[in-house]
This record gives C-alpha cells, sequence and structure tokens, in this order.
C-alpha cells in the first residue's frame, strides 16, 4: 500500500527519486521510486542506525545476490544497488500484484487450477535458488507477490531479521512461526527440503485462507509445528497426498522441488494455453492487481510536515507571595461551583514548568486555556463493562445501572429506558437499538427485538431463531451491521455455543460458525465482537479467569473461521475492539498490530523503550484507539504516544508530564485540537500540535467517548456522566 513519506524519509537513494512508502520494519524500510527516465522500482534501504553492523550489511549484500539468482521469471528483478553506502539500498523493478495474503483477502481462496499453478511456478523459483545453494528460510504469503503473469517470490530474509528472531546460528529459531519447518523451529538447519515444507504452507493457505498449523502465540504454534498434525481441512482432495508429503516431519521424506513441480503438472511456466495465470485468478484479485497499476503512475502523496514544535513556555514572573482576599475568593467560589452542582467535576491549569507551582501570574490566568465548562451533567451510573456512549440517530443511547437509557444529546435528560440488564445483550446501528428478548420471559426460541424509542419496550421479534434457546442468560448480541444481527447463542439441544449471523429483513439464520462455550463462571462467551470490512472479528472470554483472551476472525460471507489465537493480556479485559479494515490493535506488554487477514503481527511497538519505572505495576501500554490512520494510547506514566497504524513507527509522543499516573483502562479520545486522557487526576487535554497538556478537568473517568457529529465529548464517572464541547 502507498503511504505518504515522512519528514525524515530521504529524498534520493543512488539515482532514484523516493515517492512514498510502501512498507517497513524493524531492519528497513521500502520505498516507492522513480529514475531521470521514468523508471519505476522499489527501493529497500537498510536503517541508518544499523548501518554500522557489518553483519547486517553483509546479510543486506547477500539479499541482493538471492534476488539476482533467482531472475525476472520468478522474482523481482534487481536494477542496481549499493551495499556500501551510509545508508544501504537495493532498489528492484516494481512487481505490480498484491501479496498473496491480501489476494486470498481480496478474493477468498484460490480454486485448484489456480493452486497448482501457483505451486509449480514457485517450486521452479526455488529450483532456481537451490541450485545457487540458496535457500529462503522464510517462505510466506506476504512474500510472494501476485501478478498477472505469475507468481513471484521476494523478501530473502533481511527485511525483518533484526528485532523478528531472524538469526543465523545453530540453535536460534529462523523464520516466521506459522510457516517455519519442524527442524526451523528446533533450531537446527533449513536446508532446501524445510522451503519445500513452507511452500506446502503457502498452497495450504491459497486453497484455504489459512496456514496449515492455525495462528496463535508464537510458542503455540512451534509446537505444533514440531509436533503437531497439519489441519488441510478445505484444501482440495487430489491435493492433500502431495502436501501431506511435503509436510512431513522428517525432511527426508518430502519431495524435491523438481518432483513437486512435477506432481503439480506444470514446468513452472504459467500455463500460456489457457489464457495464462491470470485466467486462473478470481475477479477480485485481478481488479486489486489492476488498482495497483493504476495506483503506482497517480500523483504520489505529498511528504508529511514535521512535528510542530511546542512553543516555549512564558518567562515565569516572580512568586506572589500571597493570594489576595478577593483572589482567595474567586478561587474558592470557582471550587465551590464545580464541586457542589457538578457532582465532583471541576478544573485545574496545568503551568508550563508542571504542577503544583506557588504563584500564578496575570499572564497565566489570562493567555492559558481553561477547561471548557460542561453543557450538562446527569447522575448516570456508569457499568463496569460497556460504558461507552453510542450515537442513536440525532440522541444518546448508554447503559445506565442495570437499565440501557435513551439521552437527550442537548440536555441529558432521560427519554425512555429498557429493561435491559446485561450490557451484552443489547446493540445499536444507526438510528435503532436493538436487543435481545428476556431470557425469563416466555418463548423458548431466541429473539432479536428493536427497542422502541418512546417508551424502551421491546417490539416484536424481528428474528426467532428456533434452534437457540432463548432462555440462556449469556446469549449474546455482539453488534448489529448492514442489515445483520451477529449473536452468540447456545444451541437448543446440548451445550454447543454458534456465532451466528441472522438477517432483520427476512428474520431467518445467514449462517453459524461453532464456537468455545463460556470458560469463566458468570461471563458470556465473547467479551467484544464488531465486523471490519469483510471480516467478523470475536473476542472471546478469559479462559479460566486467567490474562488469556481468545481472539477468532470468521468470513462475513459464509461465517468461516479464518483463524484464532489466544492473546495474554494484563488489566481489565477490554469491552470493545479496537480496529479499522486491516488490523487489530492491542494495548498490553507491547502495543500491538495483528493483521487481520491471517492474525500474524503487523507490527509491534515497544521493544527496548524506557517507560519508568511505573511499568513493573501494571501493563507497559493502555487501551488504545485509532483515529485518521494514527493509534493512541498511553506509555505507563510517560504520557500519550501516537503510532502510524500502517507502520508502527513513533509519530509523536507527550511531553513534559511528571507526577501523574494514567488510567490504562480508558482509551484515550480525540478531538480536532486536543487529544484526552484520563489520569489519577482527573480528564488530561493534550494539544495536538505542542505534544503538551495545556489543563485539566478535575474527574474520575471510566470511560471518554468522542461525538463527533454533536461536538461533545462524554465523560462518564462511576456515578455522573458529564458532556464536554470537543475541541
Amino acid at each position: 500500500m502507498i503511504s505518504p513519506l515522512l519528514h525524515d524519509d530521504p529524498h534520493t537513494a543512488g539515482p532514484f527519486r523516493i515517492l512514498a512508502r510502501l512498507g517497513g520494519g524493524g531492519m528497513g524500510t521500502v520505498y516507492l521510486a522513480r529514475s531521470a527516465g521514468g523508471h519505476t522500482v522499489a527501493v529497500k534501504t537498510l536503517h541508518t542506525r544499523l548501518a554500522a553492523d557489518t553483519t547486517l550489511r553483509t546479510r543486506f549484500r547477500l539479499e541482493a545476490d538471492a534476488a539476482r539468482v533467482i531472475g525476472s521469471a520468478h522474482g523481482a528483478v534487481v536494477v542496481d544497488a549499493d551495499p556500501e553506502a551510509p545508508t544501504p539500498w537495493l532498489a528492484t523493478e516494481y512487481v505490480l500484484g498484491p501479496p498473496l495474503d491480501t489476494a486470498v483477502e481480496a478474493g477468498g481462496p484460490l480454486p485448484e487450477a489456480a493452486v497448482r499453478a501457483l505451486g509449480a511456478s514457485l517450486a521452479a523459483g526455488l529450483e532456481q535458488l537451490h541450485r545457487s545453494e540458496v535457500v529462503h528460510r522464510d517462505l510466506k504469503p506476504s512474500n510472494v507477490l501476485v501478478t498477472a503473469q505469475g507468481p513471484r517470490i521476494i523478501d530473502f530474509g533481511i527485511a525483518r531479521a533484526f528485532g523478528d528472531e531472524h538469526l543465523t546460528s545453530v540453535g536460534s529459531a529462523v523464520g516466521t512461526p506459522a510457516f517455519m519447518s519442524p527442524e526451523q523451529a528446533a533450531g537446527q538447519e533449513h536446508a532446501v527440503a524445510g522451503d519445500v515444507f513452507a511452500l506446502a504452507g503457502v498452497l495450504v493457505f491459497a486453497a484455504t485462507g489459512r496456514g496449515p498449523f492455525g495462528g496463535g502465540a508464537p510458542t503455540d504454534l512451534l509446537y505444533r509445528v514440531r509436533f503437531g498434525e497439519p489441519d488441510l481441512g478445505g484444501v482440495p482432495e487430489p491435493l492433500r497426498p502431495l502436501l501431506v508429503r511435503c509436510l512431513a516431519k522428517d525432511p527426508a521424506h518430502r519431495p524435491s522441488t523438481t518432483e513437486l513441480r512435477t506432481a503439480l503438472g506444470g514446468s513452472g511456466a504459467v500455463p500460456a494455453d489457457r489464457g495464462g495465470f491470470a485466467e486462473l485468478l478470481p475477479d477480485a484479485v485481478l481488479r486489486e492487481i489492476a488498482r495497483r497499476s493504476d495506483e503506482v503512475w497517480r500523483e504520489p502523496p505529498h511528504r508529511l510536515p514535521p512535528p510542530v514544535p511546542a512553543e516555549a513556555p512564558p518567562a515565569a514572573a516572580a512568586p506572589v507571595p500571597g493570594l489576595s482576599r478577593r483572589r482567595l475568593l474567586s478561587v474558592a467560589g470557582g471550587a465551590l461551583l464545580g464541586g457542589g452542582l457538578l457532582g465532583g467535576g471541576g478544573w485545574a491549569l496545568l503551568a508550563g514548568s508542571g504542577e503544583g507551582g506557588d504563584g500564578v501570574t496575570k499572564k497565566d490566568a489570562v493567555d492559558r486555556p481553561k477547561p471548557p465548562a460542561p453543557l450538562w451533567s446527569a447522575g448516570l451510573r456508569c457499568p463496569d463493562s460497556g460504558g461507552e456512549v453510542m450515537r442513536v440517530g440525532r440522541n444518546l443511547a448508554m447503559r445506565a445501572g442495570i437499565v440501557l437509557c435513551g439521552i437527550n444529546a442537548e440536555s441529558g435528560a432521560s427519554t425512555w429506558q429498557a429493561n435491559v440488564a446485561e450490557p451484552w445483550r443489547s446493540a445499536t446501528e444507526g438510528s435503532r437499538v436493538y436487543a435481545l428478548r428476556g431470557y425469563k420471559e416466555a418463548g423458548a426460541a431466541l429473539a432479536v427485538c428493536e427497542v422502541a424509542q418512546s417508551d424502551g419496550q421491546l417490539g416484536k421479534p424481528l428474528v426467532q431463531l428456533s434452534a437457540f434457546t432463548g432462555k440462556e442468560q449469556y446469549n449474546q448480541l455482539l453488534c448489529v451491521a448492514d442489515g445483520t444481527a451477529y449473536l452468540v447463542a447456545r444451541l437448543a439441544s446440548g451445550a454447543r455455543w454458534y456465532l451466528v449471523a441472522a438477517d432483520l429483513k427476512s428474520g431467518k439464520e445467514r449462517w453459524r460458525s461453532p464456537v468455545e462455550a463460556p470458560r469463566a463462571e458468570g461471563t458470556p462467551p465473547a467479551l467484544c465482537g464488531a465486523v471490519a470490512g469483510s471480516r467478523v472479528v470475536l473476542c472471546g472470554s478469559p479462559r479460566f479467569a486467567s490474562n488469556f483472551i481468545r481472539l477468532s476472525v470468521h468470513d462475513k460471507r459464509h461465517g468461516r473461521e479464518l483463524w484464532r489465537l489466544s492473546e495474554t493480556f494484563a488489566g481489565t479485559a477490554p469491552s470493545r475492539l479496537v480496529l479499522d479494515d486491516r488490523n487489530l490493535y492491542m494495548g498490553a506488554e507491547h502495543l500491538t498490530a495483528r493483521r487481520l487477514s491471517d492474525g500474524e503481527l503487523a507490527w509491534l511497538f515497544g521493544t527496548g523503550r524506557d517507560v519508568g519505572d511505573s511499568a513493573g505495576e501494571e501493563r507497559r501500554y493502555g487501551a488504545p484507539i485509532v483515529h485518521d490512520g494514527v493509534v493512541y494510547c498511553t506509555e505507563a506514566d510517560r504520557g500519550l504516544i501516537a503510532v502510524d497504524a500502517t507502520s508502527g513507527t513513533l509519530n509523536w509522543q507527550e511531553k513534559g508530564l511528571s507526577g501523574r499516573k494514567n488510567k490504562r483502562d480508558v482509551a484515550p479520545a480525540v478531538g480536532k485540537r486536543y487529544a484526552y486522557c484520563a489520569d489519577d487526576r482527573g480528564l488530561r487535554a493534550i494539544d495536538l500540535r505542542a505534544r503538551q497538556a495545556v489543563w485539566t478537568y478535575e474527574s474520575e473517568p471510566m470511560v471518554l467517548t468522542t461525538d463527533p457529529e454533536g461536538g461533545r465529548l462524554y465523560v462518564r464517572q462511576e456515578k455522573r456522566s458529564i458532556a464536554l464541547p470537543l475541541a
């Protein structure tokens, strides 16, 4: 994906003009570039901070050599390279095609004929490498580009070497766990047969949309690769015997690349007699290839400007010996107004040199921004989970105590109440609120009803699913999207649980997919769920009340599980998912982005960063949000950070914060001028240009919700909810 250059990205690499970013990792960055003659290339650079490492320079040079060895038929042609430059770089042809994982994401699993042609061509490419005594060692879907002429193999082990455990010494695991060979997983030598094993995993992915050993934590994957049997469910029957041989634990039992290529029915060349490789690809993949072909010739995005430095704080005036009687009464009166009429809310200024100064100058009082006055304040108790404020048409809905309330957005007055005690049994979409019929009410079938906006009563069922019991307390309505309700429910007969999609217009079940039953007592099977693009994302309840949560992703069209894994999580488990169309974002010991396509880490932020002593008390990174392509979260007690959602690189971090304890379970909120965070002193507003806190509203926030349409920030406290102007 093409994205803008950062302010400090290079302008040139050798004779090539840098135009945009294509991607990056721990080792370096890949750019879109063009020569003076109009030749478009992909330029990979080694990070400047790593250029002094002679081992990494050597590996960079070896990558260029390997790319030359594989040649133009099966790889990206090397146009030019300078591994000895101050910033080493490698320029290859710009291949017009998406990675295989993106292709499968766009068009679904490939048909058998396409899988065979893909495999034969990849086997031929590996043959070319092996004849020169080179092994790839990291063949996986993201390292295979799908073009109209056939697949191309890229990335020969350097881009992810640093910080991703791609080590060369015996005894250390090398590669990507989901597509490693057993010998790799054991830290042994990876030879030709290891590439055959990896290629088989790639073909399983192409045929099914998932790897042969599933997803999950690296340690779990490594164990399954070494000792578990591959899951070939969904692989076309004629391909299974061959792939079983390729996935043998003993390298000696695997076929050679030549035998594999022959068995797949090809010479390695594209099937010209059938209209070429493109003829075998789904239309959605061809459209993605065409889109990329068009995108590369469009005007590149503008380079991002450098961060705006914070204005220097005004010179401190001499401390005032004491407050005048008038000033003292003014301050006391302000505190009384905030505490008495607003239920504990108030405000405090943050001085430029830190809080708690003895003097207050006239300039401070006039020039520095003050916290805004509340638009309304209402005695609405915030639940421990699911306290977000939801837009319903022109008004709001929020959970208060044991009921779901309709709220007038202008006044904060309650307009209706629905007796839906459990937060997992209701959901909103647009101007409507939906809920499950009460499990104690008459009627055995699971039913989804609309909540009347006049009195909060549940209307006639829009969906009735007789196969599922309506008398189960922990049935849940995850979300409603595009006229479809997504539920987790228990069968009427037996104890099996399913993720269910039901059409609200026809009232019928569209599909079901099995999920695990509730693990911890008193909790539903899932903490939360959401729809992102073509997928349904499910976050399961902690396992046995531990700090493991279960993540799974299902295809929205037919419910098939694409992947699942267990994730460690410290602190309060999430009540909502933070995601965009590509990634799921979580804050724990690190800030992570996990790809929705396959569950693999897109990036991991926080390794080696000094975040202070407070990180040992609880998790380092707080609950995140994603806003306009940027992920925001608190970093221990050091303050707010902003991280690029695509690359995982730090855009900026809050300056000058000290003496505060961030509430890691309260996700920040972002407006046009300020970002808002919760800490032990209240609600902190951070100027997005100066990257520094400017005021604090004294409160005890549990949930922050922005309402851009209404121009409000909702601050929910344990016993009171407040609306502030959103700046």
